[in-house]
């Protein structure tokens, strides 16, 4: 199984086609509202800032990709913003 944390992005989108044209039908998307690219897919929603559901979308992988963008905090060297 791979699975794509991140899945409905242009990157998350196009790296699902990828893998079913040339690696497997194997392929899990993750995201709070996943959208099916494949027919083989398997959806999974998931809020990636939380751990625990985090750990439960990508059990079983051989393979997971971080295609999520997060939030970045923006810091100074001394950490004040």
């Amino acid at each position: 199984m791979q699975t794509i944390l991140g899945a409905n992005g242009q990157i998350g989108t196009e790296l699902a086609r990828e893998l079913r044209r040339t690696h497997t039908n194997d392929v899990r998307l993750v995201s709070r509202h996943p959208r099916r690219v494949n027919d083989s897919d398997e959806l999974v929603a998931a809020d990636l800032m939380d751990a625990a559901q985090t750990d439960t979308a990508v059990a079983g992988s051989d393979i997971a990709y971080l295609t999520v963008g997060l939030p970045i905090r923006r810091c100074g060297p001394d950490g004040s913003r």
